[in-house]
């Protein structure tokens, strides 16, 4: 199947505040918001929400509304997103969970992460393995469901200012890299930095980091 497709017709990762779920009645209109992680300019991950929204109307006959929203336009792309949703604040976000590692480490695992697994041992753990319903458990606790929105598979080795020759060029390396591979990487002496993926290309532009990863060749291009 084509990666783009596939991508395209889901995302990263999608949650809502719990105990919000809406029956959809015939005289009921519906509006949600959704803030996501990302930017327009990623059509395959942004244009996964836009999918999900056009795909609800469509199933509800147009009674329930999704407003899908960039990274940074209800909210910080990243700040915030666990809290918003889960005090209902904002319905809806659309992110990749690993970027709330630092509130629980069981965050990065609902999504796909650098040193963990592929796009078909993920979606087999979601469905077969017990995932889903281990994952619905923690995000419980947050007073947050959370559904599975696509599937990146494990994310590649990243792109740098200068050439990497050996396990010792990464000590002190100002590293873009999410949550999990970050705590990794500092046992090579890397520096993690958690940067949006709207701010990627001019912060390894600017210097300002020395390294990124994203997700793969083409939403990096």
């Amino acid at each position: 199947m084509d990666r783009r497709s596939l991508i395209k017709n889901a995302g990263i990762a999608g949650v809502l505040a719990a105990g919000v779920a809406p029956a959809v009645h015939a005289q009921e209109a519906i509006r949600w918001r959704l803030a996501s992680s990302f930017p327009k300019a990623l059509d395959t991950i942004y244009g996964g929400a836009e999918t999900f929204a056009k795909k609800v109307s469509e199933m509800s006959g147009g009674k329930f509304q999704i407003s899908v929203h960039p990274g940074g336009e209800l909210m910080p792309a990243i700040a915030g997103m666990v809290d918003n949703v889960q005090k209902g604040t904002t319905e809806m976000v659309h992110t990749a969970p690993y970027y709330f590692f630092g509130i629980n480490d069981v965050f990065a695992l609902g999504c796909a992460i650098p040193f963990g697994l592929n796009s078909r041992q993920m979606t087999a753990w979601m469905y077969q393995g017990n995932g889903l319903k281990l994952m619905r458990e923690f995000y419980g606790k947050y007073n947050i469901v959370n559904f599975p929105m696509g599937n990146t598979g494990a994310q590649m080795g990243g792109w740098y200012r200068k050439e990497i020759k050996g396990a010792a060029d990464f000590k002190g390396l100002k590293f873009r890299v999410g949550g999990f591979a970050g705590k990794v990487l500092t046992r090579m002496g890397v520096v993690p930095q958690n940067i949006p993926g709207g701010e990627i290309y001019q912060a390894l532009e600017k210097g300002t980091i020395d390294a990124a990863e994203w997700v793969g060749p083409y939403d990096d291009q």
